[in-house]
């Protein structure tokens, strides 16, 4: 199950259709399952990796994966390369990413490119790698064309998200 989590207002109908497309791409329910508080003294830009740590209240079981999703800028992650934009962060393998639609205008208006890196960022938890296709979510979010692309995955990332997610049942 993917349960979104809201640190922010969402209109609900949005909602609906995000978790919809999430449902869609990775053939697991998804639900928004309520929200949650920034914890207190963290102020905007967020930390992201900090936040994934610290947010309290979320309801999920073992095998959930856990999408927060805010309107808040995410804080620039520092790279051996530099400095890099953040708009979204996932740890390989792990229960639980956070999603900003900061650099974008509104859930609505922008729903591509946010679906598109929502589903980047929930494949990381479901250990998918960058992958060479630009036409895939999972394409490098940093490129250039990546917020012009359709929230799919290619046919090897779809079947390694499905192999993972089978794994993760049994």
């Amino acid at each position: 199950m993917i349960r979104v989590v809201t640190l922010d207002p969402f209109d609900d109908k949005q909602l609906a259709k995000f978790n919809r497309t999430l449902y869609t791409a990775f053939g697991v329910g998804s639900e928004h399952s309520g929200s949650a508080e920034i914890p207190a003294g963290m102020s905007e830009p967020l930390d992201a990796e900090k936040l994934l740590d610290e947010v309290k209240g979320i309801r999920a079981y073992k095998d959930d994966k856990v999408l927060l999703l805010t309107s808040r800028k995410l804080k620039d992650r520092d790279l051996p390369s530099g400095k890099a934009p953040t708009s979204g962060f996932a740890r390989y393998g792990k229960d639980r990413a956070i999603l900003s639609i900061a650099p974008f205008k509104d859930l609505e208006k922008d729903f591509k490119p946010i679906a598109r890196h929502a589903l980047h960022q929930l494949g990381t938890l479901w250990e998918l790698h960058h992958c060479l296709d630009p036409r895939c979510s999972m394409y490098p979010p940093w490129t250039p064309s990546f917020n012009q692309g359709d929230h799919i995955f290619c046919t090897f990332c779809r079947e390694k998200s499905e192999q993972k997610i089978r794994l993760a049942k049994s």
